[in-house]
């Protein structure tokens, strides 16, 4: 299962709930999962269910009616929770050589990519320690793909715009994110000399830069909105940002703290009425 694979496949999830009663989800989620293990695909049927648990989770809260940010908040909390102790125990259970073999698994699933491309050298041991990241990352691509296309590719466009999907719109993180990013990047790149403490810093480092991305893709659709961009542009240029601009966008959001750019949008739009 490809990071792009399990990203989207949290739309169809999203759609899937949508149509199915609380409980038709809930078995069928586990019944694939469960089926996917019995069949030896282990790793698959891990991810396919920390996936259905993730929507599943987030669509329960959404009819709970809350926000798009608390949504999100608990779910990924309580996934993360769930995950740490599934591998706390798989730790347990394999004793010292725990992370030899998450090693193999990473150097077989890069193999490939390899021999494609023999001096594209990947430092396993420190890929190994951003993983948590890697993981939370795809669980809030997933989250946030699965709002943005569900009523596209659920065959109801016409209909009324969720509250969830207007949300996206407005996605701002709390002021303490930017310390904790400043931590973060500090952690990183301070030279302490402890491998625990740029682990974790290195981590919340990745998780802060994908939180400015959204934040800062939140200000580009609503700077697309303000000049009537055609969506099928709109979509165009998303795809390019998100494949050579993430790191620009990441900025944008992080500087959005500072000059709020949707509200100066707002502004100029109302002055620019006012003076036609």
């Amino acid at each position: 299962m490809t990071a792009l694979t399990y990203v989207l496949g949290g739309v169809s999830l999203k759609i899937l709930r949508r149509r199915l009663p609380r409980l038709g989800y809930w078995g069928l989620g586990l019944v694939l999962s469960a089926g996917l293990f019995a069949g030896g695909l282990k790793m698959l049927a891990l991810a396919f269910f920390s996936l259905v648990l993730l929507i599943g989770v987030f669509a329960e809260l959404e009819e709970m009616e809350f926000s798009f940010g608390w949504s999100s908040f608990f779910t990924l909390a309580i996934n993360s929770l769930l995950a740490a102790g599934g591998f706390a125990f798989w730790v347990y259970l394999t004793g010292p050589k725990w992370s030899q073999s998450v090693l193999g698994y990473l150097e077989a699933m890069f193999k490939p990519l390899s021999e494609m491309n023999p001096q594209f050298q990947i430092k396993y041991f420190e890929l190994m320690l951003v993983l948590p990241s890697i993981v939370m990352i795809l669980w809030m691509g997933a989250l946030y793909l699965s709002i943005l296309l569900e009523r596209r590719l659920s065959g109801e466009g016409d209909s009324e715009e969720p509250p969830m999907r207007r949300q996206l719109a407005e996605f701002r993180l709390p002021d303490a994110a930017v310390w904790i990013f400043i931590g973060s990047l500090l952690g990183s790149f301070g030279g302490f000399g402890n491998q625990l403490v740029e682990a974790v810093a290195a981590n919340v480092l990745n998780v802060c830069f994908m939180l400015f991305f959204l934040q800062g893709i939140a200000v580009v659709t609503r700077f697309f909105e303000k000049i009537r961009l055609a969506p099928v542009w709109q979509t165009l240029f998303m795809v390019l940002i998100v494949v050579y601009l993430f790191m620009f966008v990441s900025v944008i959001g992080l500087a959005d703290y500072w000059f709020d750019f949707r509200a100066r949008l707002a502004k100029r739009t109302e002055e620019f009425n006012r003076e036609t």
